[in-house]
């Protein structure tokens, strides 16, 4: 899932997730609203996908 405008927007709730210092493919960021983790694909353009736990 790719967003515009540079920023990482929650899938679940639509809050913005803050970009932290470094951030690097790979990382996981998490909702500061609801919790759902997203994970970095490319910085450059930015994409990442929501995590899904496996069950």
């Amino acid at each position: 899932m790719a967003e515009n405008n540079n920023q990482i927007i929650c899938p679940d709730c639509k809050a913005e997730i803050v970009k932290p210092e470094g951030m690097m493919v790979g990382d996981i960021l998490e909702c500061p609203e609801c919790g759902t983790e997203v994970e970095i694909l490319s910085i450059e353009p930015l994409n990442y996908k929501e995590l899904t736990e496996e069950k």
